[in-house]
């Protein structure tokens, strides 16, 4: 069991694959589009075109491109890539204005809520904790829509702050997103506790700072990690109340 923590006035919680995930597997939604124009399609081509094509941007353009073109522009050059998996080219996608609405389309997807499904315990622990007097925000490195999808899934207004890299021009795991994020509510560390997916992003970092830290694990592994180590896992965020 994992011992239970003290003095906690603020809860920090990242996005993706710990509040929320994808409707449909990612190589299914790029997919669509195309199958609807015609274009043959090998969903495992297209899984493995979009992780290529997410490195390469990750790599060459980082925090989504952050002071050299916008989100939306970063995103554009994503799809783009991840489609030339599957020989859809620059000059075929171009000369295609059906083409060309499709991928704005599916942009404007994953802006809102229709692109994600949110987790059956996350608004439960955040009434709890809000009934609680703690502060809670989010910590993520993910663009402006973030904050779109929050409010779209009716979750935003439990939260005193949304931090979001392209916004502060920092990513996770630097060190200075945790610290922003303590001086926006004027919590110390080691009031703090911060709820993520990757140790290397939000766990370690976190305990860096001097915050306390915890990983939601929701994969088939989740019971074998959190039973070995209760002092890092957790399989459900429903397990917080146990230690605030």
């Amino acid at each position: 069991m994992s011992r239970r923590l003290s003095n906690i006035r603020l809860v920090t919680f990242d996005l993706y694959d710990t509040l929320y995930t994808p409707c449909e597997p990612i190589e299914k939604t790029y997919s669509a589009p195309l199958l609807q124009h015609g274009v043959s399609v090998d969903y495992q081509k297209v899984r493995k075109g979009f992780s290529r094509a997410m490195k390469h941007m990750r790599l060459h353009y980082p925090n989504y491109g952050f002071g050299l073109m916008t989100s939306r522009e970063w995103w554009r050059l994503v799809i783009n890539k991840t489609w030339e998996s599957l020989g859809v080219s620059d000059t075929l996608l171009n000369n295609s204005s059906r083409l060309l609405a499709a991928r704005e389309s599916l942009i404007d997807r994953f802006n809102t809520s229709e692109g994600y499904k949110m987790f059956d315990d996350v608004p439960p622990i955040l009434k709890y904790l809000r009934l609680r007097g703690i502060k809670l925000g989010v910590i993520s490195n993910m663009d402006e829509a973030a904050e779109r999808v929050l409010s779209h899934l009716g979750v935003r207004s439990y939260f005193d702050f949304v931090l979001k890299s392209v916004t502060v021009g920092v990513q996770k795991p630097d060190l200075r997103m945790f610290e922003l994020a303590l001086g926006a509510v004027g919590v110390p560390a080691c009031d703090a506790l911060h709820i993520g997916d990757s140790k290397e992003m939000d766990y370690d970092p976190a305990l860096k700072l001097g915050m306390s830290a915890r990983i939601v694990c929701r994969t088939r592994d989740a019971a074998r990690l959190a039973a070995e180590y209760p002092d890092q896992y957790i399989t459900s965020l429903l397990e917080i109340k146990s230690i605030v």
